[in-house]
């Protein structure tokens, strides 16, 4: 994929300095991650912004085009300097995710230290899976004194235990520790989810040091239609009912069920399901994909720039997210669920817990309980039996709750003004 030419750094408004912020991440860039949106809204805030992330893998088996341990390990991304560590691409097996997990805490140390040398204000680390890509920001916290502000989106050890099936008490009661000590190394934690407080508590952080952050989508997410969409290579067919998935294609993504129900609509003719992504589980949903002779209906589109996503969910009529039932899944709102209420579309939710209720309270879709083929089937049938006013009525509804509640400036402001709490305790 094409680089973008970096966008001249904006000046902070008259009178205010901007922050010097280190921000800590293993995904970024051209990764598809919130990461990317809170950086460049950083910069164009007027804050001066430096990036230590790894060498680009996720939802890839390889590091992506033109990138590796030896090419691009420096650049200028939108206004921020980046600096990627050397990396282990996560490849098929758990176990070389497992040293893809490892490697980043020891190379991301490393190079933070080599590279930021000045002191930030303030170092914010965005904690997705695995908890340890904040070792990085702890060390470059502990090397210049400054305020460390970690942000929680994946609640350990428990993704970790299921992500690779662990259960001997020998790792996990280790891995409950390191997760406790890592976020007690915080001054401010944030959560993605009004659900995930009493996850935090229990390490023994004070609520007061904790704050609901959500996520928000990037600008690029508004309402399309068909006509002014670009053209990126998928038809337009106003006599088919498109179900549109965008997103990583893993285990924790439950394609069985909606392969199933997939299966159990064949005879809709007047139905299709359009899946935009990547990710372990790929190959064999390809596979399975063939095996139900399904592959004229069941469109496995590949990875697409984020940046694309809006012109193909110009051509969906619902947009689907779909996570496994689990108690850690259940206290999240998955990120793309944001970014669809943008694309003021209606929102099928093959999810529990606070991703369901959110999706419910909006008005903005239909949540179905996760696994339950025969309640995604009714919802789908149930969206087709609308009429186009009908299911615009839902669309907007979605995007109105996303302007409540998520919307970027909303959102932003909140993390700015903690950010310039913390710098200046």
């Amino acid at each position: 994929m094409t680089q973008p030419a970096a966008d001249t750094d904006p000046k902070a408004p008259p009178g205010r300095r901007g922050l010097s912020i280190a921000f800590v991440a293993q995904y970024f860039f051209p990764e598809q991650f919130s990461n990317n949106a809170i950086v460049e809204d950083l910069v164009q805030r007027g804050h001066d912004v430096s990036v230590v992330t790894g060498v680009p893998n996720y939802g890839r088996e390889t590091f992506f085009e033109g990138y590796s341990n030896r090419e691009r390990r420096e650049e200028s991304w939108r206004g921020a300097r980046v600096h990627r560590a050397r990396s282990v691409a996560r490849g098929k097996s758990k176990l070389q995710l497992l040293f893809n997990y490892l490697t980043f805490p020891v190379t991301g140390s490393w190079t933070a230290l080599w590279r930021l040398r000045n002191r930030p204000d303030v170092i914010f680390t965005s904690l997705t899976s695995p908890v340890f890509q904040a070792l990085p920001a702890i060390v470059l916290a502990r090397r210049h004194r400054s305020p460390l502000v970690c942000w929680v989106q994946d609640i350990w050890p428990e993704s970790a235990i299921y992500t690779l099936k662990l259960n001997n008490p020998l790792i996990v009661r280790p891995l409950t520790w390191v997760s406790g000590w890592i976020l007690r190394r915080a001054d401010l934690v944030l959560v993605q989810s009004a659900a995930f407080p009493p996850m935090i508590t229990r390490f023994g952080i004070p609520a007061d040091r904790i704050r609901v952050l959500p996520n928000t989508a990037p600008a690029m997410f508004r309402p399309l239609t068909p006509e002014r969409a670009a053209d990126r290579g998928l038809p337009w067919a106003p006599s088919q009912f498109t179900v549109m998935f965008a997103g990583n294609i893993g285990e924790s993504q439950n394609f069985d069920t909606i392969l199933a129900a997939a299966e159990a609509l064949r005879e809709r003719k007047d139905l299709r399901w359009v899946i935009l992504g990547s990710g372990r589980d790929f190959d064999r949903v390809k596979a399975r994909v063939a095996e139900l002779e399904i592959e004229d209906r069941f469109l496995l589109l590949g990875r697409h720039p984020e940046e694309t996503m809006p012109d193909f969910f110009a051509h969906a009529d619902a947009l689907l997210v779909s996570l496994k039932e689990n108690d850690i899944f259940n206290l999240t709102v998955p990120y793309k669920v944001q970014c669809y209420m943008a694309c003021q579309k209606p929102v099928l939710a093959a999810l529990a817990g606070e991703g369901a209720r959110v999706v419910t309270a909006s008005g903005g879709g239909i949540a179905v309980a996760p696994g339950n083929v025969e309640a995604l089937k009714s919802a789908v049938l149930s969206l087709m039996a609308m009429s186009p006013e009908e299911r615009a009525k839902m669309g907007l509804a979605a995007r109105a709750f996303y302007d409540a509640h998520y919307r970027r400036d909303l959102v932003y402001d909140k993390l700015e003004s903690w950010l310039e709490e913390e710098a200046k305790a």
